[in-house]
């Protein structure tokens, strides 16, 4: 049985919240746009960053029940649905791939397994998580957050264009920053660059995919980097104990040094290279008993 715990989302500056979350009985799911880097206005009344997470998380509450345990066919329909909506609410056409709309997620089903053992199933694109804790486990396992050579590059990469800009500069209105985003968004979705929650129904097939047997109870936690960032950028914290420190405190606490990191520690964005001094956060915390 899936228990939701406590949920959270915290926007990273004043404008439009990017998250989007959600759960029903036996889903739940973090959606995490990825900030436009679009020529101008494309989509939605915000960004279309927002439209799109939005878009996704009340298709996923609407669908969830129907497709169940099969993720795969749930983020399909929701792509194709992402897709005709696109078509049909788009202020003009696309200048090309980095102007399209798209996301990361976790997406999490909690059912019975063919012997009827419990089992968790989870989809994934990019860097939205998941954290397992079992009852009495000293480490946790973690799913859809992994740094690969390519996000190596891309560190380095941003790091060399934040020390570039110049006093007072922001990042998204620098010609150099704006080039590269636009570069790496146009090899979202294609076999040579990575894949990706959007409004191309192809990257269902290459959705990251685990099922996991759940033979004790486990605590759980679901994502986005925003939020896994104490763990996987800052290092203050190991899994495990994001999730007791989630448990004991609330995720609100969780929130409050992340933000004491990102305005106190690094205001600069220098010693954590980043585009944005805050980035939205969203967690969903939960039990499978």
């Amino acid at each position: 049985m899936l228990r939701i715990l406590e949920t959270l989302t915290d926007p990273g500056s004043e404008k439009a919240n990017e998250d989007a979350f959600g759960h029903t009985s036996a889903h739940a799911w973090v959606i995490d746009g990825a900030t436009d880097v679009a020529d101008g206005p494309l989509i939605g009344n915000e960004t279309g960053a927002h439209w799109l997470a939005n878009e996704a998380s009340t298709l996923f509450e609407a669908n969830a029940m129907r497709y169940g345990g099969d993720l795969q066919g749930l983020v399909r329909f929701t792509m194709e649905t992402l897709s005709l909506r696109f078509a049909q609410q788009k202020l003009r056409e696309p200048n090309g791939r980095h102007e399209w709309p798209s996301a990361a997620m976790a997406l999490i089903h909690v059912g019975k397994g063919h012997a009827g053992e419990t089992k968790l199933v989870c989809g994934n694109f990019a860097d939205c998580g998941l954290i397992l804790l079992e009852d009495e486990s000293e480490e946790a396992h973690v799913y859809g957050v992994k740094h690969t050579s390519r996000e190596a590059r891309a560190m380095s990469r941003t790091a060399e264009l934040i020390e570039a800009l110049a006093p007072g500069e922001r990042p998204f209105e620098n010609a150099a920053v704006m080039d590269y985003l636009r570069d790496n968004r146009r090899r979202q979705n294609t076999p040579e660059g990575y894949w990706i929650l959007g409004i191309d129904p192809e990257a269902a097939a290459h959705m990251r995919h685990w099922e996991i047997p759940l033979p004790r109870a486990v605590t759980g936690l679901l994502f986005s980097d925003g939020f896994g960032s104490i763990v996987f950028d800052y290092h203050r914290l190991d899994p495990a104990t994001l999730v007791r420190r989630a448990v004991m405190g609330g995720l609100r606490s969780i929130i409050a040094e992340i933000r004491h990191i990102e305005a106190v520690d690094d205001p600069d964005c220098l010693s954590w290279p980043r585009f944005k001094r805050h980035d939205d956060a969203t967690a969903i915390l939960f039990r499978v008993e």
